[in-house]
């Protein structure tokens, strides 16, 4: 995943999402989402899991993982104290 993220906007959306996600010591990071499901229940199945990192605010981690479907390019965020999950942004995808 080469490409760039176009974000229309530098706030984050903040939409909790219903994610499925694979958990395995054999992947980096030990975790990768497969789909997410917005609110509007349009379910989006990921192609490819580019970046993902760790967030410190205090003793709180999250990890944000950029994705994309192919289309748009979307980050969301795992929240590891309340383990919910949320979209901070989507943007347009260009090479």
């Amino acid at each position: 995943m080469n490409q760039s993220f176009n974000y229309e906007s530098n706030e984050p959306l903040h939409e909790i999402i219903d994610v499925d996600a694979t958990f395995s010591r054999k992947l980096l990071g030990h975790c990768r989402p497969i789909s997410f499901r917005r609110n509007s229940g349009r379910e989006i199945l990921i192609q490819e899991v580019g970046l993902v990192h760790p967030r410190y605010d205090g003793l709180k981690t999250t990890f944000a993982f950029d994705v994309t479907d192919g289309a748009a390019d979307y980050r969301l965020v795992f929240d590891t104290e309340s383990l919910n999950w949320y979209l901070d942004f989507e943007g347009d995808r260009y090479e």
